[in-house]
């Protein structure tokens, strides 16, 4: 039997994903006790409304997010988010920069690349803040050649914070690869043949958004 192992992080109202972005707000437009009346006391509703970044729990960057003139979310093909095999890097322990060395001999090939650094084992606390690991520009390009489908990884994100050109981003994004940040629980992802969905809403003009990511294994 498969089994499906989630690899996002729950959206709660009032988490902090990065640094100086709104957190997530939720309003309650109609509860139990005020639906009640509305339907004739027959049946109850529960209506609310969130609202939140783009850029929130577990996303998707388009390449617009980066490039103006880049495809949106709802321009992205979904062969590109979804049932995509996957290969997991693991780099647990690697230093921060992670370079192009850890994918040598990898197939990379129309597959879901995700790094593994359990940086995710942070999240929550003022450590996720902190300096993360990162993919190296010279990394992107290996998988941009190499013909990756997807890239995802359990960091804060996939550049280092500390350089306003973010290689990662203007590389993979430029190359048309979805990026997936903030991932969790890639432990629990066998190292090859499963396959990852992350499809975020069809938003026309939407630069990120949240998805609920999992892998399924045979």
């Amino acid at each position: 039997m498969s089994r499906l192992i989630d690899v996002s992080h729950p959206v709660v109202a009032g988490m902090k994903t990065y640094p100086g972005l709104p957190e997530p707000v939720v309003d309650v437009n109609m509860d139990y006790d005020a639906s009640r009346e509305r339907y004739q006391g027959q049946a109850e509703f529960f209506i609310a409304s969130l609202h939140l970044c783009g850029n929130t729990g577990t996303y998707v960057d388009s390449p617009v997010h980066r490039y103006r003139d880049g495809a949106d979310l709802a321009a992205l093909p979904l062969e590109r988010l979804a049932d995509m095999e996957t290969v997991v890097i693991d780099c647990t322990g690697a230093e921060r920069a992670i370079g192009a060395d850890v994918l040598a001999d990898v197939e990379l090939r129309y597959r879901a690349v995700l790094v593994r650094t359990d940086f995710s084992l942070h999240w929550g606390t003022p450590a996720y803040f902190d300096e993360n690991p990162f993919l190296t520009a010279d990394a992107c390009e290996m998988l941009v050649r190499s013909g990756a489908l997807f890239v995802g990884i359990d960091s804060l994100n996939i550049d280092d914070t500390a350089n306003p050109a973010r290689p990662a981003h203007t590389i993979l994004l430029g190359a048309g690869v979805p990026v997936c940040e903030h991932m969790t629980n890639l432990a629990a992802v066998p190292s090859s043949g499963g396959r990852l969905h992350a499809v975020p809403i069809a938003w026309v003009g939407g630069a990120s958004f949240p998805v609920r990511a999992y892998v399924i294994t045979p």
